[in-house]
């Protein structure tokens, strides 16, 4: 009896500890899903990357439709073709379908142009959510600010109070001297 009280005691105590110390901290949220539905310079920015989109996906589709019928020729005249004209078509479709490949990775790809124009364009629009974000933070005191878009990533956190980079910093440099101390 005296041993279930003891522990519920303890099992008290943490969780007031846990409590307290959730207490002087401010939290909140953002969805930048929202934000991106709402804000009408986003509205700007996918009407710009969807003509894009569709710019290039019709040269991809003329591509296409060129190495069909360089493959078509092909079928209707093999019969007919020497050995020598045979191994220079094929050469030339193996080569309008790299080059199609390519066309495609370089545009759609996940270094392509489609995307690096997402971020050329996105870039300042974001720069302009997170000085508000930091300003409004600030003002009205949140410790952290999280993206639930995200899979709850931090969007802002007060740098005096929880950047810890300074700290890690300092430790590793004394552990890197503690080490080279020690034979």
């Amino acid at each position: 009896m005296i041993r279930a009280s003891g522990l519920a005691l303890v099992t008290l105590g943490i969780v007031l500890q846990t409590a307290i110390a959730f207490a002087d901290q401010k939290i909140g949220y953002i969805d930048s899903e929202v934000l991106r539905e709402q804000l009408p310079e986003f509205k700007v920015v996918q009407r710009k990357l969807e003509r894009l989109q569709q710019q290039y996906e019709q040269e991809a589709q003329d591509r296409q439709s060129k190495l069909l019928k360089i493959q078509d020729d092909f079928k209707k005249q093999e019969l007919l073709m020497s050995e020598a004209k045979k191994v220079e078509m094929q050469a030339q479709f193996e080569e309008r379908m790299r080059e199609l490949q390519e066309f495609t990775q370089s545009k759609f790809g996940p270094q392509g142009e489609l995307f690096q124009q997402n971020i050329e364009l996105s870039s300042p629009i974001f720069e302009k959510v997170n000085t508000i974000l930091e300003a409004m933070a600030k003002e009205d005191g949140y410790d952290f600010i999280f993206d639930v878009a995200i899979n709850g990533a931090i969007v802002y956190a007060d740098p005096e109070r929880y950047n810890l980079t300074a700290k890690l910093l300092e430790k590793l440099q004394e552990a890197r001297e503690e080490q080279e101390k020690t034979p």
